[in-house]
């Protein structure tokens, strides 16, 4: 057996008996209530570091927070997902989504297209397959999705590049025809010590992230996403394992993923088949959340946390069955490599602040950082304000028959100011404003604007 495989096959064989050791133990203890104060570092909440909002589980879990808004002072859930928890709780099957518009427009773009329509349509479903009811329930998560621009000819993914932006101007509007785009299990045990998915899974979700890289909820910019210094895949085969070793706060997290991501296909055959694999290892240091419900509602770390996260990504060969890398196909054969950090941190209850950057090889950029702010209004705890400032030195890398690969591109500032508004608790308008130095995609412009206006209904 290579020890590639063996390694593969050692962490699979953990992974299948944690659901046994977790029955034969004691339940892990319920997470504390959001009233309930906790001194740092005692043995209370630990943040769950698998369930960001980008995945199925996530997703459904932050629509399910009681909110408040503008016109309704008091945190209350709409009587369709009061409805929906308590069948979660008989059944222990948990359903819904959102859909989402956004409109984007461009001050200029090197193929005329200055205007961009998307769209979001995303069901999510969860059945607990063990321990219904426990914090140490085995469960089955899926996500069937499609995204398409809506009357243009480009996404708002692709059209930011066109525009001109070295970096996407809206990560994950992209372009694809429904299906399913995750599909895993998952589970927490050991009190909350041990947490591990395995199936289909959204890479971004796990590598590098932080609260504010949903942009769905948060940020458009991948400036302030998931670091555009990693050549991440995104959907696809793969396993994450994470651990808090000690009483402490320290916490270790590791993945393996095909490189070979395919948004609406299956792909444990590439996982198995191809040595062509993104892996990561994350080691990290959080605060037991005095509240486990920060201010950006859920995400996969909690209020205060600083991590660094090394990445390496085999060499890829030319696949006819799959589109062009946009970065330089000349180095598809080469692996891929980088490091990135992380630290976000509360100041009061109500602003949280973030710095953030990496340097590698093989992604959208060789270096890039970031900071900014999030700030939730004391009357409308649903509402977030978010201002972000970035700087990023990208790759050689273009559009296959629309941009050529450009050869040592200007390096990029990004800004992002947004207001997220929540019209009813389940209903939210997100007007967003981008302005861009050194557009890196179009050297023969000195700045760039882009202006959205994101709606998300959640069901």
């Amino acid at each position: 057996m290579r020890p590639r495989a063996a390694v593969v096959s050692a962490v699979l064989a953990l992974i299948a008996a944690a659901p046994v050791f977790a029955q034969a133990g004691p339940d892990a203890p319920q997470p504390i209530d959001a009233a309930d104060a906790v001194p740092d570092g005692a043995d209370g909440f630990r943040p769950n570091l698998i369930d960001g909002t980008l995945s199925a589980a996530g997703d459904l879990a932050d629509d399910a927070v009681p909110r408040s808004t503008l016109v309704n002072p008091t945190p209350s859930l709409p009587p369709w997902f009061a409805m929906k928890k308590r069948f979660e709780e008989r059944t222990g099957i948990n359903f819904g989504g959102s859909y989402g518009l956004l409109a984007q427009g461009y001050s200029q773009s090197r193929l005329g297209e200055e205007l961009a329509f998307g769209h979001k349509f995303t069901f999510n479903a969860s059945a607990a397959l063990a321990n219904k009811g426990k914090p140490n329930a085995l469960t089955f998560d899926v996500a069937i999705e499609d995204r398409r621009p809506l009357g243009t000819d480009f996404a708002p993914l692709q059209a930011g590049f066109l525009a001109g932006s070295g970096v996407p101007t809206a990560a994950t509007w992209g372009d694809f025809s429904l299906g399913i785009t995750q599909a895993y299990i998952r589970q927490t045990t050991a009190g909350g010590r041990f947490q591990y998915t395995i199936g289909k899974i959204f890479a971004p979700n796990f590598v590098n992230a932080y609260p504010f890289f949903d942009d769905n909820r948060q940020f458009l910019s991948l400036a302030f996403s998931t670091s555009p210094t990693i050549a991440v895949p995104l959907r696809g085969a793969g396993f994450v394992v994470a651990a808090y070793p000690g009483a402490g706060n320290l916490y270790v997290k590791g993945g393996m993923f095909t490189a070979n991501s395919d948004d609406t296909g299956w792909t444990v055959d590439d996982f198995f088949g191809r040595d062509e694999h993104f892996y990561f290892v994350e080691v990290g240091q959080t605060s037991f959340a005095r509240r486990p419900i920060p201010i950006h509602a859920r995400g996969p770390m909690d209020r205060n946390n600083m991590h660094v996260t090394v990445w390496y990504r085999d060499g890829l060969t030319p696949r006819p069955d799959r589109p062009t890398d946009i970065i330089d196909p000349r180095r598809r054969d080469e692996s891929a490599y980088g490091v990135a950090f992380n630290i976000n941190r509360m100041a009061g209850d109500s602003l949280m602040w973030f710095l953030r950057g990496g340097v590698g090889r093989g992604g959208f950029a060789k270096a890039n950082i970031s900071g900014g702010v999030g700030i939730r209004p004391a009357r409308a705890t649903s509402d977030l304000f978010g201002i972000g400032l970035g700087w990023s030195d990208p790759e050689d890398f273009g559009l296959p028959e629309a941009i050529p690969i450009l050869r040592d591109p200007p390096s990029q500032w990004t800004s992002e100011v947004f207001y997220r508004f929540h019209v009813t608790p389940n209903l939210a308008l997100t007007p967003v404003f981008q302005f861009i130095v050194n557009p890196s995609l179009d050297p023969d412009s000195d700045t760039l604007s882009a202006f959205s206006i994101r709606t998300r209904i959640a069901f």
